[in-house]
């Protein structure tokens, strides 16, 4: 299982997680000349990590000044592999800055900055903050039976927008921001929390990677 990140320490939570699921991970490092239609196929599945804010004009506007740039190389090859991975149906899960990448890649765009979006709150500095589920979605079946409404945390200042239309949301916070999305195949699923960091004993922690490593060794 590929786990896209350029070797930072934080990589090391999410390896974590894939192999207390019982998965083995690899680090993918994108400033290594890694080739996005060689890794979409190279892999049972998929990761992408957080990280910083990716460039406007990836989906048509000017940067707002309070974004941090990630570097180009990982935006460019991220954007590319996401696209291919939702041609291929490789088993996808997208983690904070990554769900924003995924829609991004399908077309869709980001609100920049939630503090100038009327109605949101916000959501940096790790608050815990409950969840709406869509009722037919893969993160309500894994949330099944358990705390409701599931609780997650928060450390970001940005998040999915306008969702492209090859994807749909499916999870939502009391102030109406998206917080994750799913496409279509056996499992591809953005979600802006960090599931590798706090909770990983509840079923939308710990269990997305459950969830993952299951539908890899299925396809």
């Amino acid at each position: 299982m590929g786990v896209v990140d350029q070797g930072t320490e934080k990589v090391q939570h999410y390896v974590a997680c894939v192999e207390r699921a019982g998965g083995c991970a690899a680090i993918i490092g994108w400033t290594n000349g890694c080739d996005p239609e060689h890794d979409a196929v190279a892999y049972d599945a998929l990761v992408l990590c957080g990280g910083d804010d990716i460039a406007g004009r990836h989906f048509g506007q000017p940067d707002h000044p309070s974004i941090v740039r990630e570097d180009e190389r990982r935006e460019l090859y991220e954007l590319e592999l996401c696209r291919r991975l939702l041609e291929v149906g490789v088993p996808l899960l997208a983690v904070c800055r990554g769900v924003q990448v995924l829609n991004v890649a399908a077309g869709g765009d980001i609100d920049q900055h939630l503090p100038e979006v009327p109605g949101r709150a916000d959501h940096t500095g790790g608050v815990r903050h409950a969840l709406r589920l869509a009722v037919d979605s893969r993160l309500a079946r894994l949330a099944a039976g358990r705390e409701q409404p599931p609780a997650v945390n928060s450390f970001h200042h940005q998040a999915v927008g306008r969702v492209a239309s090859f994807l749909r949301a499916t999870a939502w916070t009391d102030d109406g921001a998206v917080e994750a999305i799913e496409g279509p195949g056996p499992f591809c699923v953005g979600v802006q929390w960090h599931p590798e960091r706090d909770g990983n004993d509840a079923p939308l922690g710990q269990g997305l990677f459950d969830a993952l490593v299951a539908a890899a060794r299925g396809h």
